[in-house]
């Protein structure tokens, strides 16, 4: 799982970079940079914010890159408030690697990573065995 479910609510001109980057757990760490518009009022407002780069056009669609000040502002409202959730990583005692949810709490995030889990464990079994910590992300630095 690299991307969250959610939606910058209030700010629509932040929401568009968060869908931009995919709902990424983190802003700076994404496969995707983008937003294409055919609408001359929103690719207006584009240009005039700092939040992106203008990119090429084709036909009627231009295409916007994120810029690295829209990804710190993202990662700034992210980091700034646990609305959203926070990132929490999850690492079983006898498997390598580790699994990122967002959530609200550790037991939340506990939970959601068991559901998901290919585990033939008891939920018992499966507490006794991880550990679960908040993530380290590059935009909380």
């Amino acid at each position: 799982m690299s991307q969250v479910n959610r939606q910058i609510k209030g700010n629509t001109s932040l929401d568009d970079v968060d869908h931009a980057l995919g709902r990424p757990f983190d802003p700076f760490n994404t496969y995707r940079d983008h937003y294409a518009t055919c609408c001359p009022t929103q690719g207006d407002e584009f240009r005039l914010s700092p939040w992106w780069r203008e990119g090429i056009t084709r036909g009627d669609m231009t295409f916007f890159h994120v810029s690295d000040a829209g990804r710190k502002a993202l990662a700034d409202e992210l980091a700034n408030t646990d609305k959203y959730g926070r990132v929490f990583e999850i690492t079983a005692r006898r498997h390598d690697g580790s699994t990122r949810v967002v959530a609200k709490s550790h037991s939340q995030a506990r939970y959601k990573a068991f559901i998901h889990a290919d585990l033939d464990w008891s939920f018992m079994d499966y507490c006794k065995e991880v550990r679960v910590r908040l993530a380290a992300t590059a935009g909380a630095a």
